[in-house]
């Protein structure tokens, strides 16, 4: 029979004291309550003082709230024509160089003072809405490039692709101009919205716009001409057949049929280009689509942000450092 091993003991350094694991749960239970009252009993005794800064800090904001006037803003809604993108960029960043040197030379071609320029800023960003596209829209758009498949020799097929890819790539911005007078201010946001919506090279380049879209409606509007009569002839032909077979059932060869859905459909398209570009000649008037020329409105900010709710903190919040480095300051004291 072999020897029987003794099971060795834990030793002392393994063994858990659960008596002395719930001292030390109690105790950190008691210091945390204790914290908290701490903190209760500081409130306590200085609460007068506390709702004393939040009185003054609410009377400061209210004294500099009628002393700071509000400022206002004027947003614009733009469309760039002509990838004019960059131009728009460019353009507002030279307007808010000139409006922080104050460059006198630069506004008086403007008809627009230096003075009124106080407080006065712009800004520039784009407005990216993301399509949703649902499957019905797919599905036609699907339908209508088979469709272009069936004429991929023809010229007319590349303006068409050019103008729908670049219809998609264009994208709205929001110009946003920023002033303390009410009265002032707008007539500012005209003038300079005139000086970016000019400009000699894009001027030109919308007088050839204008002959490209009078052209691809000319264009369109003979190819619906030759589309109806193809399928007038083609109908004509249906129905000749029918009364020369005498049966009522009219049987066509492969090489004679006529894809008719398909050529309406290529029509409605058309029928659409014509209009999307009398349109488009109509709202390119000038370097940038004015899509929506805002009101003076109030620029509104976050409630954090607020001097009612600022200034009040700044000063509960001095006071409470103030206190802790004085109570630091008495331990390191009993300490020394």
């Amino acid at each position: 029979m072999a020897d029987q091993i003794p099971p060795k003991n834990p030793s002392a350094s393994d063994e858990i004291d659960l008596g002395q694991l719930l001292d030390l749960i109690k105790k950190g239970m008691n210091n945390f309550g204790n914290f908290f009252l701490r903190i209760f009993i500081y409130l306590r005794r200085n609460a007068l003082k506390l709702g004393g800064l939040i009185i003054i800090g609410l009377g400061i904001s209210f004294g500099l709230n009628q002393i700071i006037s509000k400022k206002l803003k004027t947003d614009v809604i733009v469309r760039p024509n002509f990838e004019s993108k960059n131009y728009l960029y460019d353009v507002v960043d030279e307007l808010a160089s000139n409006i922080s040197s104050r460059n006198e030379s630069f506004f008086k071609e403007m008809d627009i003072s230096t003075e009124d320029l106080e407080g006065f800023s712009l800004e520039v960003g784009s407005i990216e809405d993301e399509e949703v596209k649902t499957e019905e829209v797919v599905l036609n758009e699907m339908k209508y490039l088979e469709v272009l498949e069936n004429f991929k020799n023809e010229s007319f097929v590349i303006d068409i692709l050019r103008s729908e890819l670049s219809e998609k790539s264009v994208i709205d911005h929001k110009i946003t101009f920023t002033y303390k007078d009410a009265e002032k201010g707008p007539a500012i946001v005209e003038k300079l919205m005139a000086y970016i919506n000019t400009n000699e090279y894009f001027n030109g380049l919308k007088a050839v716009y204008a002959e490209n879209a009078k052209l691809r409606i000319d264009k369109n509007t003979l190819l619906i001409e030759q589309i109806d009569q193809l399928v007038d002839n083609y109908s004509k032909g249906l129905l000749a057949e029918k009364q020369k077979s005498g049966t009522g059932v009219v049987y066509m060869e492969k090489e004679n049929t006529l894809n008719v859905p398909s050529l309406l459909n290529l029509k409605d398209r058309l029928l659409k280009e014509i209009e999307d570009k009398r349109l488009e000649v109509a709202q390119q008037t000038g370097v940038l689509s004015v899509l929506n020329f805002g009101k003076t409105q109030e620029v509104s900010t976050s409630f954090f942000n607020q001097t009612y709710f600022l200034i009040p903190t700044i000063l509960v919040v001095g006071f409470i450092m103030l206190s802790f480095f004085k109570y630091l300051e008495l331990k390191a004291k009993e300490i020394e």
